[in-house]
């Protein structure tokens, strides 16, 4: 939908939703901070699929700002019928050729994909003044690549991604600009009490697998924690894999058999909005995950005790891509798990680390995340 008084040739600060949901909620808080500082800078939101349309709109609504265009592009007939290729939305690159008239007029664009600007190149859109912000804060190389040197400013999380981005990318004076994590801010108002989901009070321990199968636990470990936790139902397990797990699986050419299990103490969900807007990771006692940077997540909003597997046997304690695995006990072993599992319900010996590292990763000031960004943006944006 279009404010009737949106002029498609008019100058705009653009928010881009058109990744897929999980990148909506560490933009949609900072977005509407923007649009509430009243800068009468015309502001358009363009959401590339109906989850992404819906996580914007209640969102809106939780807050009350709503002085926006939102710019729904439609989704392709094959997407609107059930289950195509298992998946929810169309690749990026098709949603940018909706909006090319707009991204062509644009004063500034906000986008949450470091691929943004080769899509720009690709169909030879005029590059306006260029943000980029962090939709997670992993540790892995690819948020640490030499794309990111066209955005004209990098909105990071803490002090870990600015050293690390000064070593690894030649940067310019006042291209990185620390102000935190704002999904956090999305949390507060978002996670107002707990839901129950087990019908007992044992341990809740949360699985969150990554999506790429060559880093993922998924394939080789999804069998055996199942059956751990039906042969132990003293404890709770949400099985809950990255929602591109499910969206891929068509493509990638595995079987996802786990969502039919019914069992009293697992919960299996492969792509629901609480997959991502911090209801599990509230209300989980455990986690267990392997390469995701959900995990930080899990830290920051309290912290608690961590299995990390190691899948595929890799040498991480002096990588990089696997600095987060500090925060918590790595498994190689079935044994090894089973033994994590018995002294993770009793104590977080990690919590002094986890605290501090806390520290590192995300950078905290008397404002919010939200709000330093929405004064940022705003002020680069009125300069230029």
């Amino acid at each position: 939908m279009i404010k009737k008084s949106f002029l498609a040739d008019e100058r705009s600060v653009i928010f881009l939703f058109i990744n897929g949901p999980h990148h909506v909620y560490h933009l949609i808080m900072p977005a509407l901070r923007f649009v509430a500082l009243k800068n009468e800078i015309e502001t358009i939101f363009v959401s590339g699929n109906p989850v992404n349309t819906q996580i914007i709109n209640n969102a809106k609504t939780i807050t009350g700002i709503n002085n926006f265009t939102l710019i729904d592009i439609d989704l392709p007939l094959r997407y609107r019928l059930k289950n195509y290729k298992n998946r929810l939305y169309p690749p990026v690159y098709t949603r940018i050729k909706k909006i090319i008239k707009y991204l062509d007029n644009a004063h500034a664009i906000i986008s949450t994909s470091h691929n943004f600007p080769e899509y720009l190149s690709r169909y030879r859109i005029k590059i306006p003044t260029l943000f980029y912000l962090y939709h997670g804060t992993g540790t892995r190389q690819y948020g640490f690549e030499t794309n990111l040197e066209i955005f004209d400013h990098i909105l990071i999380p803490g002090k870990y991604h600015r050293d690390r981005l000064k070593k690894s990318l030649s940067l310019k004076d006042g291209q990185l600009e620390m102000i935190g994590k704002p999904k956090l801010d999305y949390l507060k108002i978002k996670i107002s009490e707990n839901k129950r989901i087990f019908k007992n009070e044992n341990p809740i321990f949360y699985y969150n697998p990554h999506w790429e199968m060559e880093l993922s636990s998924y394939l080789k470990w999804k069998e055996i924690i199942l059956k751990f936790f039906k042969e132990n139902n003293n404890y709770n397990l949400i099985f809950s894999p990255h929602p591109l797990v499910g969206h891929l699986s068509t493509k990638t050419g595995y079987e996802i058999k786990e969502k039919n299990i019914v069992e009293d103490n697992i919960l299996v969900d492969m792509g629901s909005n609480q997959c991502l807007d911090g209801t599990y990771t509230s209300i989980a006692d455990i986690y267990i995950g392997d390469i995701s940077s959900m995990v930080t997540e899990w830290v920051l909003q309290k912290p608690r005790p961590c299995i990390f597997i190691n899948a595929h046997n890799v040498d991480w304690k002096d990588n990089d891509n696997y600095y987060m695995w500090k925060f918590g006990k790595v498994v190689n072993t079935l044994k090894e798990f089973e033994e994590s599992i018995i002294a993770t319900t009793s104590h977080n010996q990690y919590e002094k680390i986890q605290k501090k590292l806390k520290n590192e990763f995300i950078y905290t000031a008397d404002k919010s995340s939200s709000d330093l960004f929405a004064e940022f943006i705003t002020k680069k944006v009125c300069q230029t």
